[in-house]
């Protein structure tokens, strides 16, 4: 087998068998077409843009509008989205006719346009088109394996000419006169069984072609592996063989050489690809098309296009406003589906493509779908293909993708850059932003307003339920505001309830016949729905359940009506306890509530009633006839048509059963959320220590049997697997949110063809298997030792690893408790996580100082509370918030009993240093930290240490500025001791006035003199500094603080032996500034004194710099020359001439 085909070449053969498999396809298609629609399709030319599926299927309902129903064209996504993934690919590696792909792409867009128009078919063609998405191969399965594998390439033409063949088949099922035909109504579910019956033979040949796709694929990982040790193996040869003669090899390794080359070529193709893709998916992996779909899937034609009428929109979308237009609406007010209309109205109107239409829906029941992170990662994620993947767009995503802090202002950065500021504007749609918390909210606040103000030409929709004043305090912002209740929105909802009425009557839902009736119950329903689409729902549902006219007259009568959501849900659960389906709703409640993504219906049905600490599967335990489900809760939930996860309707209901309710009958019906959480925790711990998952694993880890080196699939099959790997996988096909699937991920689950196969059906067989696997941890946050059930089995897994438990930190199962392991549990609160540790000697000694470092850099008191009851010694947690600032986590340390004038050592500049906690506060110039450590006792002249002799105040002086000054204030009013201190010195020295004038008032002492420095020492004698000398001694003395010091007496050093002012007077020559000579003299220094004679005489200091304004001061002062000559000599030659000088000669010779 010829492995060495570099992309290209695969490419380069014409003409090629994919292209022709297509192109018969295509053909054929073409025969069931009239000649109108062949010379549509004739026209097809491009390839589909990126968006291509979001916007086909917002045309699809838009020209469905005048039908009856719900929006049903996002059924048809997955199909959509498989086929226009291929296109794309196929047109870049594989067709010699650049049209192929469009053709591909087109012939099944026109099938849905035709089935459109065929009323009686369109729904059952949705509901086959949702079958053969569900068998679809998944684009990032083979996207990196593709352009190397020509028998892929092959596979995957195959899989979508049968496509193209089952659209023919569609399209000419009606034409045909010995076709299929049905009495049935098209929306009687008999009608789609027969209809599915027709095409079940497609289907299974679809089937097929997927289970080869598949196979296939593992086979190109194969390959790909098999290359890339094929080129180390020839790699190392080559690097062996160059270490002998050259002259002896160069002849028998030509023929290697071009082998490694292509090899190589192959390598850097691949490596290309995956590296690109995994920028992408390091971006964002969240699925935030699903909540758009299930918003059309609820939107009835014509009932949202209310707000297209209103003057705020108009001028909205015309650009004649602000860009921010604020819709705001009451909970259960149809907000997201106003959003999804909003968004298919841009992406059917927009002037051009280039004109971006992107959106992000908050859920309540997805907590990532409330981070702020999350949003505008997902924003900036749609406005990048894998063709953008370059340049300064590459590098922006490659410093994201190794970012580890917050990387806000880096996703803005790149929003920024990816919008334009010129040409047609781009669209931002959010959709349920209150569902956020107020931090999360604030953030993509800031970032939006901050891309507007930095030119960026974008308008931005958001719903909410609160006004847009109360979210923008503290953020600027210009805006438009438009109500869910105003008239326009009223006339919207008569169009729903007409609609919502019709259709169940269509489906023999609503059994009346009385057109009176029928009038009296919509106009009900439009008269006191008040705004809310929810009420309308539940209440149509109620009425729906009725055997008589009668009892609906009843339930309509205004009596009757319930007042708000909260009435309706009570009367639910009385049908709910009427029915005896009381126990199975309570059973389920939990997990709607509290799973940390929604449940499909197998995996409630398997795990439901699972107890704590069961030793195995037990099948008589699982739930039976959970597709009943919707009926069980009459409506309270619905089922997700393409994952079949489980949903509440709203965020209301789950809020409903959050709120402990005042009737005591349906108290048994309220849901603690921490119990829930530790149940479902507790279940998750048992599920995976099943004896049944134990032998399963034994027997997976048994022995290959040999491998022959020539047989390259079995080698490839040699490469180990990872279960929580796979796991992870297998959440992400189903569509759950995890992290999009990387192709290490996903050749990684194909390497051992047989034990894929047996993988898939483990799976099969327990659905519960990945969310277990990924979330045993996260719903263990709230055990305890005394109250969980699983403590012992699950601290074991913490400490000692399980197979089938994936890591929080890696794509491999959980080994240890290590350092990444405690960084997340303390990002995540994990208290029980950390409670282990804490517990443990060997890991509390190891895991303590990064702790430490957490609390003190996230200003965590919860988290600190816990420790200190845990026991934990945090003394030097102390000195570290000092240091920092943390107010609150000093409050909490001393009222824990933490001793504040403690010692510790605190690691700083100069190492490892003994500190307190006051001492650390003013080095930082942390005033309150000081207020709060004096006010609870803090000794205000501790020093830091046996080894430094700096008191408090010192080092507030050293400090200096307007904190230095705070901090001087504080600690003299504590009491600090001012006179035995060189506070005052050191504020000299630095020039801090207010400092001096503050320390002289609370009593320092001006005169008291410490060792001077060797650098100021003049004589034997001249071994003290004061105040006052310390003045004089900083560059540029000033004469108001020599006053000051002065007017405090601070005259010790002036006129007095030993040098009578004389190292005053040098440091006033020396800064040039006679004023301070004056005020020296003033002060009786001596004009003529020195120590010795060894010292220069002011006069010759003077001399030296040409100064002589102070010299004449100092002979007008009594100064005497002493050698005329000798003074003379030292002045500089450039000013030995003029005026000035001759007088200073005359003054020097009267004074000599």
């Amino acid at each position: 087998m010829d492995l060495t085909q570099s992309s290209q070449a695969v490419t380069c053969s014409v003409p090629k068998k994919g292209d022709q498999i297509l192109q018969n396809a295509i053909n054929s298609f073409r025969t069931v077409l009239t000649s109108e629609q062949l010379a549509e399709f004739d026209c097809i030319q491009s390839v589909p843009e990126t968006d291509a599926v979001l916007v086909f299927t917002a045309e699809l309902d838009l020209r469905r509008q005048n039908k009856k129903g719900k929006s049903i064209a996002s059924r048809l996504f997955p199909v959509l989205q498989a086929v226009h993934s291929f296109t794309s690919i196929i047109d870049t590696f594989i067709s010699s006719n650049p049209t192929i792909a469009a053709l591909v792409w087109g012939s099944v867009k026109m099938t849905m346009t035709i089935m459109l128009n065929t009323a009686s078919y369109y729904e059952a063609f949705v509901e086959l088109c949702m079958e053969l998405g569900r068998i679809c191969p998944r684009f990032e399965q083979y996207q990196a394996l593709f352009p190397a594998s020509k028998r892929l390439q092959e596979a995957l033409c195959t899989f979508n000419a049968c496509i193209i063949e089952c659209c023919r088949r569609v399209i000419a099922m009606p034409k045909s006169s010995s076709g299929w035909t049905s009495p049935l109504s098209p929306l009687n579910p008999s009608f789609w069984q027969s209809f599915q019956q027709v095409f079940e033979s497609d289907l299974q040949k679809l089937r097929d072609h997927s289970k080869n796709v598949n196979k296939e694929i593992r086979l190109a990982a194969d390959q790909s592996q098999y290359r890339n040790n094929e080129l180390q193996r020839l790699e190392n040869e080559q690097a062996d063989r160059s270490r002998r003669s050259l002259g002896r090899f160069m002849s028998r390794t030509r023929d290697d050489f071009d082998t490694m080359h292509r090899l190589q070529i192959m390598r850097k193709e691949e490596l290309e690809r995956q590296t690109n893709q995994k920028l992408l998916d390091s971006l964002s992996s969240y699925d935030y098309i699903k909540p758009l779909k299930q918003a059309r899937q609820k939107r009835y034609p014509k009932s949202a296009e209310w707000i297209f009428n209103t003057d705020e929109f108009k001028r909205w979308v015309n650009g004649n406003t602000p860009n921010l237009l604020w819709c705001s609406g009451k909970m259960g007010s149809g907000k997201s589906i106003v959003s999804a209309s909003v968004i298919d109205y841009l992406l059917n109107h927009r002037s051009s493509a280039q004109s971006h239409v992107t959106f992000f829906f908050s859920r309540f029941d997805d907590l990532e779908s409330m981070r702020a992170e999350t949003i505008v990662r997902a924003l900036a994620r749609q406005l990048i293909t894998i063709q953008d993947v370059s340049g300064d767009t590459k590098q922006a995503l490659e410093t994201i993708q190794k970012a580890q802090e917050d990387i806000s202002s880096e996703l803005s950065r790149l929003l920024t850059r990816l919008l334009s500021r010129k040409g047609p504007p781009s669209w931002i749609i959010l959709d349920g932003i209150d569902e956020c918390q107020k931090e999360e909210r604030q953030t993509v606040f800031e970032v939006l307003t901050s891309m507007l103000d930095d030119g960026i030409n974008a308008r931005l929709f958001i719903t909410s339920r609160d006004h847009a004043t109360s979210n923008f305090k503290g953020v600027s912002a210009n805006l438009e505001e438009v109500s869910m209740n105003c008239s326009l929105a009223r006339d919207g909802m008569a169009q729903l309830v007409e609609q919502a009425v019709q259709k169940c009557v269509d489906t023999q839902e609503l059994l009346v016949s009385d057109q009176i009736l029928m009038t009296e119950i919509k106009n009900t329903l439009t008269q006191h729905a008040d705004g809310m689409v929810l009420w309308v729902t539940l209440i149509l549902r109620h009425l729906c359940s009725q055997p008589s006219n009668e009892r609906i007259r009843e339930g309509i009568a205004l009596k009757n009506l319930p007042r708000n959501l909260s009435d309706i849900f009570n009367r639910i659960l009385v049908r709910i306890i009427s029915d005896e389906k009381g126990s199975i709703v309570k059973a389920l409640l939990p997990w709607i509530v509290a799973a940390k993504q929604p449940l499909t219906l197998s995996q409630l049905e398997e795990c439901c009633l699972i107890t704590p600490l069961q030793e195995y599967i037990i099948r008589d335990r699982y739930v039976n006839g959970i597709h009943f489900i919707d009926t069980w809760f009459k409506g309270l939930v619905e089922v997700e048509y393409e994952t079949k996860t489980v949903h509440f309707i709203h965020a209301c209901v789950q809020q409903f059963f959050l709120t402990a309710s005042d009737n005591p009958v349906f108290s048994n019906f309220h849901v603690c959320l921490e119990d829930a959480d530790r149940h479902i925790g507790d279940v998750c711990i048992t599920y995976l220590n099943f004896s049944d998952f134990k032998t399963t694993l034994a027997r997976v880890r048994s022995p290959l049997p040999p491998i022959g080196p020539g047989e390259i699939c079995q080698k490839a099959l040699s490469n180990e697997w990872s279960w929580p790997r796979l796991l992870r996988l297998s959440q992400r096909i189903h569509g759950h949110k995890q992290r999009a699937a990387d192709v290490d991920a996903t050749i990684a689950s194909f390497k051992r063809a047989s034990d894929a196969t047996f993988q898939e059906t483990i799976l099969l067989d327990h659905p519960f298997l990945p969310y277990a696997s990924t979330h045993w941890l996260s719903h263990s946050v709230n055990f305890d030792q005394g109250q969980c059930q699983t403590w012992s089995l699950w601290k074991s897994m913490l400490m000692h690893g399980h197979e089938l438990a994936a890591s929080p930190v890696s794509e491999e199962h959980h080994r240890t408790i290590d350092g990444a392991t405690v960084l997340w549990a303390t990002h995540e609160r994990h208290f029980a996580l950390l409670y282990v540790v804490v517990m443990s000697t060997e890991l509390s000694e190891q895991h303590e100082p990064a702790l430490v470092n957490y609390v003190l850099k996230e200003n965590d008191t919860d988290l600190l509370h816990r420790m200190l009851k845990w026991g934990l010694s945090l003394n030097s947690l102390c000195c570290g918030a000092a240091r920092n600032g943390r107010l609150e986590i000093i409050k909490t340390l001393f009222e824990a009993g933490v001793d504040i004038n403690n010692g510790s050592f605190v690691k700083g500049p100069k190492g490892w240093l003994e500190s307190v906690p006051l001492t650390e506060a003013i080095e930082q110039g942390q005033v309150k930290v000081m207020e709060y450590l004096l006010q609870k006792g803090a000794n205000p002249d501790s020093t830091r240490s046996l080894f430094s002799s700096s008191s408090p105040l010192e080092l507030a002086a050293e400090l200096g500025g307007s904190k230095g000054l705070q901090a001087c204030r504080v600690l003299a009013d504590a009491g600090a001791n001012t006179k035995n201190t060189k506070a005052l010195l050191i504020s000299c020295a630095r020039g801090d006035k207010e400092i001096i004038r503050l320390l002289l008032n609370a009593g320092a002492d001006v005169n008291v003199s410490y060792p001077a420095p060797e650098s100021k020492l003049l004589s034997k004698n001249g071994l003290w500094n004061t105040a006052l000398l310390e003045a004089f001694t900083v560059p540029k003395p000033e004469a108001d603080i020599i006053e000051v010091l002065i007017q405090a007496a601070g005259k010790r050093n002036i006129g007095r032996l030993p040098d009578s002012g004389y190292r005053l007077l040098r440091e006033s020559i020396r800064s040039g500034d006679c004023n301070l000579v004056k005020i020296l003299i003033r002060e009786g220094a001596d004009p003529s004194g020195r120590p010795d004679f060894f010292h220069d005489t002011p006069l010759m200091l003077a001399a030296d710099e040409g100064l002589f304004e102070i010299m004449h001061y100092l002979l007008d002062n009594g100064a005497r020359a002493g050698d005329f000559n000798g003074i003379t000599a030292r002045i500089p030659a450039y000013l030995k001439e003029g005026k000035d000088y001759e007088e200073l000669l005359t003054k020097l010779k009267q004074a000599d």
